[in-house]
């Protein structure tokens, strides 16, 4: 079978079904990661696999999808992976393809955890180094909720192959766990080259949703491998809440949005599949499959995209990108890079959200600094605190490689003169990483005519097709000039705009060059930013924080493009705009007749996790008085309880409770030096210590990771045991320190009666201590059966479980 015949969009592909639950009596310990049967029991794997080529499935994944070095150490993962690929072939026969399984690490990476981006990537490189060669040439990256961890694995695997297929696993509020959209994921895998891309380890109803979206901007074949609905525990037994028979009912569903490949996740079996086969040729000897079926093959869009957002580009686009992250000419964002204190760049980041930009232009460019540590340190800021797309600025080529690499979506490089060899040098670059890119139409002089302008345009878009760069990808910028030195240019630069309009072309225009040396430049930028949008551009580069700039944005996009329903609600916003506050401006509240917006001050900088706002104001309450154990009763506890509120109602993701924690423990740090410098006046008290661990046979710990974030940013001490952790060593750190509670984490299904375990054991040794136990499986049901006193889905919730037993 053909790998390119079958992503075809006129064909139906049966994937296989689950593999873990399905392997439990064939020796899989419970907790076991399944891949170990490779070497312990390959006839249980070979048998499982060849009776889903026997029910229908026409690829088959192999056993490896844990199969990495850090589950298995040493060089053992190796050895599991290629007596996975022999299984499979052996199973699959000749008639039948196998895709090479990878699933995530687990790792949480820069800038939401510590691991590093390139790191990631080193150990996704020698894993599918060790499947090509094994022969393997096709691959299914699988199960990730981490968009950046996901780029990670599919750079290494184009390293090997361009037959990759990748799938995530969404919530019930169809987004990943760390907050990333399906379209942006489609968006943004496509660029990079992906043949097909979808849903998997996620419940049914979600799934049919999320691939929906997908749909909505993306021609790619899409993946459905749901689960059988929820699960839980009964005894030892693993139970599903839908039957094989009533999963199989989504099929039709799936088809019609665009699925061309579905199989089955956690709770599936080779009857599930046998169903989905009867399906298929049901179906596709049907006489209105393709006239009801067939997916409509896509235009190819311009869009940019972001984890949590994602924007349709056309002629008739008019975006703000904000211009304020570029250290020249501010010295105070000069001064920070030369400190390495990259804090200044989140900070105008959202102020510039907040003011109204569409897209960020980043800048880090200072003589005296390494532009490629100083460019990722800015843009790992950036990304913590604006979902907005960006404008990657720099002529560096290692920081402009490094940058577009790590970047979680797809954005602008800014820019490439219209000179041959700078197009032959940065165009190959974007395009390998789904990249647009801006041509600024300065050739070996600087443009003085409109015909000298469209002379570079011209030779641009002949480089561009020569090296097969995406000509919908190109923004043209026809330069603006300072009005002080050069007045008749501004003419030529706007007929230049309305030509590329014309035929077809994006533009962008950097507004503010053509006040400078001039007084009263916002007026001047207002007055041409309007008459750019008169003629026909698409970006304009300017300060959304400037006021006069801003309203004249809007008037224009009223008048000139007939926007009038944006426009009044942007008026009937303003004045609640005009009360938002700066860290900055916010340092300047002194005064203890303002302290009632202080107090609330606290808790909205712990909630968006502002760090600097969160200093100050914790400050200013510490100095009129409030008492330390107030002040983390009454502020910390209550933001971070709003925190999770919004994390349950899907406002909130993973990358937002990691900056509230981080805020939070800013505040913690401040109340301690506090004290330190008044012993006599107040204890703050011994920390209430709590053990976690993510129970035996469980290698997933990012859940478990974030809790202890979140504790500790309360005020409690907590000791983590890590990941697979026996059930003696829990209880042996219980004796040692004494914790007023423990906290178990299990992932997996099959991990979840360890839980019980653990808890039987403690008993056994007479130690009464409460246990919390956490993940996204476990039931209130299942704790009240295990003698566990709590059940809890993510850290906040676990946060009130302690304060009661507190």
């Amino acid at each position: 079978m053909d790998l390119a015949k079958v992503l075809k969009k006129e064909e139906i592909v049966i994937l296989d079904g689950a593999t873990g639950t399905n392997l439990l009596d064939k020796g899989l310990q419970p907790g076991e990661a399944p891949a170990v049967l490779n070497l312990k029991n390959p006839e249980a794997v070979y048998e499982l696999q060849r009776t889903y080529i026997t029910h229908g499935s026409d690829i088959i994944l192999t056993n490896t999808f844990s199969a990495n070095p850090i589950n298995f150490k040493g060089e053992k993962y190796k050895e599991i992976i290629k007596q996975g690929v022999r299984i499979a072939r052996r199973a699959a026969g000749s008639k039948k393809l196998i895709l090479g399984d990878v699933g995530p690490l687990g790792l949480m990476l820069k800038p939401y955890g510590a691991d590093e981006f390139e790191e990631a990537f080193k150990i996704y490189y020698e894993i599918f180094k060790t499947f090509y060669n094994m022969g393997v040439n096709a691959f299914f990256i699988e199960t990730f909720n981490s968009f950046m961890e996901a780029k990670a694995a599919f750079l290494a695997g184009r390293e090997f192959s361009d037959n990759l297929l990748v799938s995530f696993t969404f919530e019930g509020n169809y987004h990943t766990l760390f907050g990333d959209t399906p379209q942006s994921i489609a968006i943004t895998f496509e660029k990079l080259g992906a043949k097909a891309i979808g849903v998997n380890c996620t419940e049914p109803e979600t799934a049919l949703e999320v691939l929906k979206r997908m749909s909505q901007v993306t021609s790619l074949p899409l993946i459905a491998k749901p689960n059988a609905g929820k699960v839980k525990i009964v005894g030892q037994k693993v139970v599903n809440s839908i039957t094989d028979q009533e999963l199989a009912e989504y099929f039709d569903g799936f088809i019609r949005v665009g699925c061309r490949l579905v199989g089955g996740c956690c709770g599936t079996s080779p009857r599930y599949i046998k169903i989905l086969a009867h399906r298929k040729k049901a179906l596709l000897s049907s006489e209105g499959f393709m006239k009801n079926y067939k997916a409509n093959k896509q235009k190819v869009e311009f869009y940019l995209a972001t984890p949590r957002r994602w924007t349709k580009i056309d002629a008739h686009s008019l975006l703000v990108v904000g211009e304020r992250l570029n250290p020249s000419g501010r010295k105070k964002l000069k001064e920070s890079l030369v400190k390495g204190d990259y804090t200044i760049y989140g900070a105008e980041a959202k102020a510039q959200e907040e003011g109204g930009a569409d897209a960020l232009d980043i800048n880090a460019f200072v003589p005296e600094l390494n532009e490629v540590e100083t460019l990722t340190g800015c843009l790992y800021e950036v990304m913590k605190n604006s979902s907005l797309p960006l404008f990657l600025d720099t002529q560096n080529y290692l920081a402009a490689e490094k940058a577009m690499r790590t970047y979680p979506g797809i954005g602008v490089y800014n820019s490439i003169p219209a000179r041959v060899k700078e197009l032959k040098r940065f165009l190959p670059l974007a395009k390998k990483f789904g990249f647009k890119v801006v041509i600024s139409l300065v050739g070996k002089k600087i443009p003085r005519s409109l015909k000298e302008r469209l002379e570079n345009a011209k030779r641009a878009i002949s480089i561009a097709r020569r090296l097969d760069f995406p000509l919908r990808d190109l923004i043209f910028d026809p330069l603006i000039f300072s009005f002080a030195t050069n007045p008749e240019q501004i003419r030529e630069t706007l007929r230049a705009v309305e030509v590329l309009n014309r035929k077809g072309f994006l533009t962008i225009l950097g507004i503010s060059n053509v006040s400078y040396g001039l007084p009263e430049r916002s007026l001047l930028n207002a007055a041409l930013l309007t008459l750019a949008v008169q003629a026909g551009v698409n970006f304009i580069i300017a300060n959304p924080l400037d006021a006069r700039v801003m309203e004249a944005y809007k008037a224009a996009r009223t008048i000139i493009k007939g926007e009038l329903d944006g426009y009044l609600k942007w008026a009937q916003n303003k004045p609640q705009q005009a009360l938002n506050l700066t860290p900055q401006k916010a340092a300047g509240f002194k005064s203890k007749a303002r302290i009632s917006e202080v107090n609330e001050g606290l808790i909205k900088a712990i909630i968006e996790g502002d760090l600097e706002k969160a200093q100050v104001e914790a400050h200013m309450l510490l100095e009129t008085g409030i008492p330390p154990k107030r002040l983390i009763d009454d502020y910390i506890f209550k933001a971070m309880k709003r925190v999770g509120e919004y994390y349950e109602q899907g406002v909130y993701f993973i990358p937002d409770l990691l900056k509230s924690a981080e805020a939070t423990r800013t505040v913690l740090t401040l109340i301690k030096e506090h004290i330190a410098r008044i012993p006599k006046k107040e204890k703050f008290g011994t920390k209430k210590r709590i053990v976690l661990a993510t129970v035996k046979g469980d290698i997933h710990d990012i859940g478990k990771n974030i809790v202890a974030m979140v504790f500790e940013s309360a005020g409690y001490e907590v000791i983590d045991l890590g990941k697979d952790v026996a059930a003696q060593k829990i209880v042996e750190a219980v004796k040692r320190y004494r914790p007023i509670a423990v906290g178990l984490s299990a992932l997996l299904t099959t991990t979840m009666p360890e839980m019980g375990r653990v808890i039987k054991l403690l008993r056994s040794e007479g130690l009464n201590t409460p246990v919390i136990i956490g993940g996204p499986n476990v039931s209130p049901e299942f704790a009240r059966q295990i003698g566990a006193c709590a059940a809890v889905n993510n850290a906040f919730a676990g946060l009130e479980v302690l304060k009661q037993l507190d």
